[in-house]
């Protein structure tokens, strides 16, 4: 288990703050009836601490950049044109500071020739490592992807 430890922190610091982000040029709030932010909490020893304030953050941009936000908690799409813009933190603590990944997609569900499966029209992906926690960076990221999906180049 130590041996796991040590090659993750080794690969986070390789690959820290390295981040990459699309988002589909038809992802506009034209086409997209609402959207629902998620939070998925994989983090732990005081890594992510300002979930609600990364949540409200999160759809307040987006309902200034045109998008219909449904601040509710997700229970079933209303139809095909409903998203969910995901937001995945997986963090833990080394010897003082934290590292992890932060993830963030628009996704939904799709049922076709009775198989499931995820749609994703937009993805966002940073590592990082040597932080006292998450917080700041998450704003940070929300803030860089929230541009992509104002102004989408893929």
């Amino acid at each position: 288990m130590k041996m796991k430890k040590l090659l993750l922190t080794a690969f986070l610091v390789l690959f820290a703050s390295h981040a990459s982000a699309w988002v589909s040029k038809n992802f506009i709030p034209d086409e997209v009836s609402q959207i629902n932010v998620e939070i998925n909490d994989q983090a732990n020893s005081g890594c992510w601490t300002n979930i609600g304030e990364v949540k409200r953050y999160t759809e307040d941009k987006l309902e200034l950049a045109g998008f219909k936000v449904s601040r509710n908690k997700f229970k079933n799409y209303v139809d095909d044109r409903h998203f969910i813009l995901n937001i995945h933190v997986n963090a833990t603590r080394g010897v003082s500071t934290c590292f992890g990944d932060i993830r963030f997609g628009i996704i939904k569900s799709i049922l076709n020739n009775n198989m499931y499966g995820m749609f994703i029209v937009g993805e966002y992906g940073s590592n990082f490592t040597g932080s006292q926690n998450a917080n700041a960076y998450i704003l940070e990221l929300i803030g860089g992807f929230i541009k992509e999906v104002e102004d989408p180049q893929w």
